[in-house]
């Protein structure tokens, strides 16, 4: 979908690039063409009709979910130790303040014992209040050491990494367990300088991830950044999409295809997009009546690279001529006066 839809943007530029330059000449040379009997083919005739039409910006990311951490000891204040016991499996799902790992506390458990003593026969002496609160202090600083001892889970998800084994002497900034929040995910797209013009806070998007076919996810974009990034000589803005649903394909990582809705137009007239000719007045088609196909100015809207919306000049059940044309006259061929020109490549029809 976003792979094949900059190369298809190209081909309607040139398509749109050769309309408008056989429609000048017609505009400019029409009194020397009239005379002129030019036909097309029946084949390239298609009716107007109604339809639904969605103008999408393209962007791709990678998704993640929208709460995730590498634990390590400094999560917990410790600055180092070795892993005792681990307490939990890849996979596993685990409850907010669940213990993970235990780490070797001995010395800890020691040291929380003895301020826990000195408190309690400072109590007993009845020593003075001073006393009795650094000693508190004492015992309350060795009680969070030995608690930090232990590994817990900050929220419930689930564990998709243990990058430690039992034994293992590890550092503060060493990562010991990866745990996300299964329940909600998001996509950071890069949206172009020029693109991101068009998006909002709130509008839809269209997902699809690169390991399925043909299966597209809904999200919303829920973040727009104040900021852009430039690299090699590309601009862009980072775009944050949140998944609507939760699916068991989803994997961190997994690599995402988006078409961010910037716009959408229902049971409107549409028209190929290769059916327009770009004239000094403005745009046209060539509007089939009789056996004579006339160019009639048309006011459009909003396009998919397929097909664009008409807000003026045609009807439902009008007929009009798109792709081939020809300088000739067959028994099956309908007349047309004049020398615009059409031609390309036609688009799929939009979903209604």
């Amino acid at each position: 979908m976003i792979k094949k839809k900059w190369f298809l943007w190209i081909i309607v530029i040139l398509i749109l690039g050769t309309g408008s330059f056989f429609g000048f000449n017609y505009w400019q040379s029409k009194s020397d063409s009239e005379n002129q009997i030019q036909s097309v083919d029946l084949a390239s005739v298609v009716e107007v009709e109604l339809g639904n039409l969605k103008e999408t910006v393209p962007a791709s990311g990678f998704l993640q979910p929208v709460n995730s951490v590498n634990l390590n000891l400094q999560s917990s204040g410790t600055a180092r130790g070795t892993v005792e016991k681990i307490l939990v499996h890849n996979g596993e799902f685990v409850e907010e303040g669940q213990e993970l790992v235990h780490l070797k506390d001995k010395e800890e458990k020691l040291n929380y014992l003895k301020a826990k003593n000195e408190y309690e026969l400072a109590k007993i002496n009845g020593s003075p209040s001073l006393t009795q609160e650094e000693k508190k202090l004492a015992m309350d600083l060795a009680l969070e050491k030995l608690e930090a001892q232990t590994i817990r889970a900050p929220f419930s998800g689930k564990i998709i990494n243990i990058y430690v084994e039992e034994g293992d002497y590890i550092e503060g900034t060493d990562d010991i367990i990866y745990l996300i929040d299964d329940t909600a995910y998001e996509i950071e797209v890069s949206v172009s300088e020029v693109d991101c013009l068009e998006v909002e806070v709130g509008q839809e998007a269209e997902v699809e991830l690169d390991i399925l076919d043909d299966k597209v996810f809904i999200g919303k974009v829920v973040e727009v950044a104040d900021y852009a990034i430039a690299k090699s000589s590309v601009v862009t803005v980072p775009v944050t999409i949140r998944m609507d649903e939760v699916s068991k394909f989803f994997k961190p990582g997994l690599s995402a295809s988006t078409e961010i809705i910037v716009d959408s137009a229902d049971h409107t007239l549409l028209v190929p997009i290769t059916s327009l000719l770009k004239t000094p007045r403005g745009y046209s088609v060539l509007r089939v009546n009789g056996e004579k196909a006339e160019p009639t100015l048309v006011q459009t809207g909003i396009s998919d690279g397929f097909y664009i919306a008409i807000t003026d000049g045609l009807k439902e059940g009008d007929r009009i001529v798109v792709n081939q044309y020809q300088k000739e006259t067959t028994n099956k061929k309908i007349q047309m006066g004049g020398g615009m020109m059409g031609g390309g490549m036609g688009g799929q029809r939009p979903g209604q």
